[in-house]
């Protein structure tokens, strides 16, 4: 199957701290820009009963600048498998690959943008509908590089809705 979207301008990308100093635009809560997203994903039955794995790979690009900043490119790659434990409830257990290109821009801070990251990511399903599930997924760091000097997490918590039509 193929992933396309937008995510749009959404979130504040001027917050100010108590002092009144603008936080560097990667630490907004947004970009202020436009982005593409596009991907695809495969699925395949295993010959053991209720057992699938699937790989799924997905680029955001942004498509414009917003006062002198355009993010970097992120492109995620993830690899799994997923036990049906109930007609409605699925365990997953992922690898996923995050590459992070640098930001550009002035108001960039480009030596200290971009990386990679390596997690491992058990999780669970729940079918809502037949075209619906919700999800949780835990996710631990097993390598990580960034450029420069950059906050990151060592552990996630991953919450959404997913649906197909």
């Amino acid at each position: 199957g193929l992933n396309f979207g937008l995510k749009l301008p959404t979130g504040a990308f001027d917050v100010e701290n108590a002092a009144g100093a603008t936080a560097e635009r990667t630490l907004q809560p947004g970009s202020g820009t436009t982005d593409a997203l596009l991907g695809a994903y495969y699925q395949r039955q295993l010959p053991q009963r209720d057992l699938s794995w699937f790989v799924q790979g997905i680029a955001q690009l942004p498509l414009d600048t917003r006062e002198e900043y355009k993010p970097g490119e992120k492109v995620s790659l993830d690899l799994g498998l997923r036990y049906d434990a109930t007609q409605n409830l699925g365990l997953l257990l992922q690898a996923n690959l995050l590459w992070r290109g640098r930001d550009k821009g002035a108001a960039a801070e480009t030596d200290d943008s971009g990386g990679y990251s390596l997690w491992l990511s058990p999780g669970i399903a729940y079918a809502l509908g037949k075209d619906w599930q919700a999800y949780a997924f835990l996710q631990q760091a097993l390598y990580q590089y960034v450029n420069g000097v950059q906050l990151v997490a060592e552990r996630g918590v991953v919450l959404g809705v997913g649906g197909r039509f």
